[in-house]
């Protein structure tokens, strides 16, 4: 069975147990809060970087790798597009999302002084409203680990005081990505109580 060690307050841990949840693989979340659990997973993983996926004997951190890894391993349904130019952009964009997106993010959650990071974010989200007017995921028709990467800062936006209701073809899209039942089975406690 595959083991998943997750933060459950964690957007990058939330990413990897959508594709579990898409994919509806068997396995078991451990999240990393103690010292004891933190102990169980610097024996399998050094770094103790979460995610981590253990799958039999194959041991892989770092969302975007897992997330693929699980892709390839169970190929259905499959989160990735046919051609290769599209998995290439969806690869591209996820790499952007997580260079651009999620630092900023980050950088809200932690600032003191949050306007700076807010007009940041409100920026990005306001160019992803002009790009999501056009197509219904963010790599073309199908849902892929773009949308993946994109759902669990999107989940946490409100909750951090950013209101979308600027943004009706974000707000769409924020709809599908959430509707799925997939997301719902992939939040944690801590994430369902975000929107309570």
């Amino acid at each position: 069975m595959i083991k998943l060690y997750s933060d459950p307050a964690s957007p990058d841990s939330h990413r990897t147990r959508i594709v579990l949840a898409e994919k509806e693989l068997p396995s078991e979340i451990v999240d990393v809060e103690d010292d004891e659990t933190s102990k169980e997973l610097q024996d399998i993983n050094p770094v103790c970087k979460l995610p981590t996926l253990e799958d039999r004997s194959t041991v892989l951190f770092e969302a975007s790798v897992v997330n693929e890894y699980l892709d390839e391993r169970y190929p259905h349904p499959p989160l990735k597009p046919g051609s290769p130019a599209e998995r290439a952009q969806m690869r591209l964009a996820v790499m952007r999302i997580e260079q651009e997106l999620f630092p900023i993010y980050v950088e809200l959650e932690k600032a003191s002084d949050k306007a700076a990071s807010r007009k940041k974010i409100s920026d990005y989200l306001e160019a992803l409203d002009t790009y999501m007017a056009r197509q219904e995921y963010f790599v073309g028709e199908c849902y892929t680990l773009a949308d993946v990467s994109l759902a669990p800062i999107l989940w946490r936006l409100s909750p951090m005081g950013i209101d979308t209701a600027k943004w009706p073809h974000l707000e769409a899209y924020m709809d599908r990505l959430f509707e799925r039942p997939a997301f719902e089975r992939s939040l944690s406690e801590h994430e369902q109580m975000m929107h309570d």
